[in-house]
């Protein structure tokens, strides 16, 4: 199978993979000025004291910036690591969750941006306050999204630091302090807007930097055409498994729901993106940045997913975990640029960079967004800071976001300290998310569900997702086989020291049978468990498909939200508020219930005031009736 073209197989040692030129150095250091700059000059120039405009832009932000802002907050450095892992192990059936995004997207457009957008909130959860004239649901939308943002804070920044150090003599612990100090100077002086306009030049450096990489290996592979021929024979290529079996990793079903659901979670229902959605000047220009996100995201991932069948292509015969080479899944993209690319100056920076970008970019956006959630939701309400002034308020808001930048690099200490027991707590933290988009959907599309019926739904769906994710860590369950790889080829390693590495211990061992973690990247902000081969006895409920759990959450919240405000008393159409909920959902339960025939048409009769009647709701009909408007 080998060609001329091919990529041999190199000796590996720690000193090579682990050094870094002065040029790759150079690259790196460039980009955390420029963010540093970027973040200055946005705070510099929005010249305002305004606490409102600080944290949401004041609805003049450039469209184009927001959808790079969105791709940049969106895709994490999990996501350019994960996504290509994914592929490598198991094949290209996920690459069809895009075409589920397009579902996606039709949901945020039609249903949720049309009802939000024009409440004009700072922060998304003060929405289910006026929804359901409840604080308690407020406060506990607000308390459950911190808690996962501060986790996802710290495996945000620790995980990619793993990466960096694997590649550069930095070690682990300075790249999360050089990153989170970063971070932490360049949104507590722009706010959303430093956030904004820092993402659009960090994901302009992913792109560039992932692109670079996958371009110079398959050019020395042998083209496009050869990873290609490479995937097929190594099984990597399926696209239409229209298996029905919901314990099945990926079908093309569950990528279907899969999609759907990471477009309405991530972008119609989370507050990092929902600041971007609300700062530009209208409704249709925000739907409008959506669907050209979806376009972006799919050009983005489908790299990433490309880089997984390179990667492949370039350890056909060679697998870099089977032999020992690397720990972890997740690192053989970074493996590929220090083994495969290290004879191309700069290559090495241009990736780390990369996955620096990746990092800056989703950690700014959700310390800004829990400066929001924290100021909003709580302290903006206490008799202490009642009477601030805006400028005093947004100083203080300043402070908070270099609190958020300092808690993400404890939490990044947290999880190298604690391991697989942190894995854990974040996959718990986890579950809080899709109860959470359970009840944004539910507030919006069912207009009868009273705030008994919210509350009760969410703790359903709550204890479901607690079940199911401690029952999947207990038993070790919900695993797939990879597909096969191959170590006939790998040559023996020979592991070279130099004087920083004097006296280390450093041994390869040829592993047959490993266990693989999953990685999912429609989720990538959630660590996974290891793969667990005890043979103890559990529901199969536990082996159902990760790709199904968050669809699963928002059905229940909806189902079990109605059955109880039918049993308590649900809203009544002419007392639901047409402004908090989506006008055709409360066109259909007005309908349903006899409400608008009764009441919103009547024939038209002389000695109607018409001018009165249409300030009522109601407009002319050529047929001779007044309807809703």
């Amino acid at each position: 199978m080998s060609t001329s073209a091919d990529l041999q197989p190199t000796t590996t040692s720690l000193t090579t993979i682990s050094y870094f030129s002065t040029v790759d150095y150079a690259i790196f250091t460039v980009l955390l000025v420029a963010s540093l700059v970027a973040g200055t000059f946005a705070g510099w120039r929005s010249g305002t004291g305004d606490t409102k405009d600080f944290l949401t832009g004041g609805k003049s932000m450039n469209p184009v910036a927001i959808t790079m802002s969105l791709l940049g907050g969106v895709v994490s450095a999990l996501s350019v690591l994960g996504n290509t892992t994914e592929i490598y192990l198991y094949g290209t059936q996920l690459w069809m969750n895009l075409l589920g995004c397009v579902w996606g997207s039709l949901v945020v457009v039609h249903l949720l941006l049309p009802t939000i957008y024009p409440l004009g909130l700072s922060s998304m959860n003060r929405y289910l306050q006026l929804r359901f004239e409840s604080q308690l649901l407020k406060k506990l939308a607000s308390i459950t999204q911190i808690v996962h943002s501060a986790m996802y804070l710290g495996i945000c920044l620790y995980a990619p630091s793993l990466t960096l150090s694997s590649v550069t003599k930095l070690s682990a612990g300075v790249s999360i302090i050089v990153l989170g100090v970063v971070c932490s100077i360049y949104i507590s002086l722009g706010g959303v807007r430093a956030v904004v306009y820092t993402d659009v030049l960090q994901t302009t450096i992913m792109f560039v930097g992932v692109l670079s990489v996958v371009v110079q290996v398959c050019i020395e592979l042998g083209g496009v055409g050869e990873v290609w021929q490479r995937a097929g024979q190594g099984g990597r290529l399926e696209f239409f498994n229209f298996d029905p079996n919901p314990l099945v990793r990926h079908t093309f079903w569950s990528v279907q729901v899969l999609g759907a659901y990471f477009f309405v979670s991530t972008i119609g229902i989370s507050q990092p993106q929902y600041q971007r959605l609300v700062s530009v000047r209208n409704l249709k220009i925000s739907q409008s940045v959506c669907f050209t996100f979806m376009l972006c995201l799919a050009v983005l991932w489908s790299l990433f997913y490309f880089s997984g069948l390179v990667a492949y292509a370039a350890y056909e015969d060679c697998d870099p975990l089977g032999n020992g080479q690397i720990e972890k899944s997740d690192q053989i993209l970074a493996f590929l640029v220090a083994d495969k690319l290290r004879h191309v100056p700069g290559m090495a920076g241009v990736f780390v960079a990369a996955v620096a970008g990746a990092v800056l970019s989703s950690l700014s956006s959700q310390a800004n967004a829990m400066v929001v959630m924290l100021w909003e939701d709580f302290l903006s309400g206490w008799w202490i800071f009642a009477n601030v002034p805006p400028k005093s308020a947004t100083n203080i808001t300043r402070v908070l976001s270099v609190c958020m930048g300092l808690l993400s690099i404890s939490m990044a200490f947290l999880v190298a300290n604690l391991g697989t027991l942190f894995q854990t707590a974040y996959s718990i933290s986890g579950a809080l998310v899709s109860p959470m988009d359970g009840l944004f959907i539910t507030a919006v599309a069912a207009p009868w569900v009273s705030a008994k019926g919210a509350t009760a739904g969410f703790v359903a769906a709550l204890c479901f997702n607690l079940v199911i994710v401690i029952g999947k860590f207990t038993y070790g369950a919900g695993q797939s086989p990879v597909l096969p790889t191959s170590t006939e080829g790998c040559p023996v390693v020979d592991v070279v020291f130099d004087g920083a590495l004097e006296g280390t211990q450093a041994s390869f061992v040829n592993i047959t049978d490993y266990s693989i973690y999953n990685s999912s990247s429609a989720a990538p902000e959630y660590a996974q468990l290891f793969n667990n081969s005890s043979d103890v006895t559990y529901p199969r409920l536990y082996d159902i498909s990760y790709c199904y759990l968050g669809m699963m959450g928002i059905t229940i919240v909806l189902v079990v939200s109605t059955v109880v405000s039918l049993c308590t008393g649900p809203v009544k159409p002419d007392k639901a508020n047409e402004n908090y909920v989506n006008k055709q959902c409360l066109r259909f339960y007005r309908w349903l219930c006899g409400y608008e025939s009764s009441e919103a048409k009547r024939p038209v009769e002389k000695g109607d005031d018409l001018d009165a009647v249409s300030l009522k709701g109601f407009s002319y009909l050529e047929n001779g009736t007044l309807e809703s408007a």
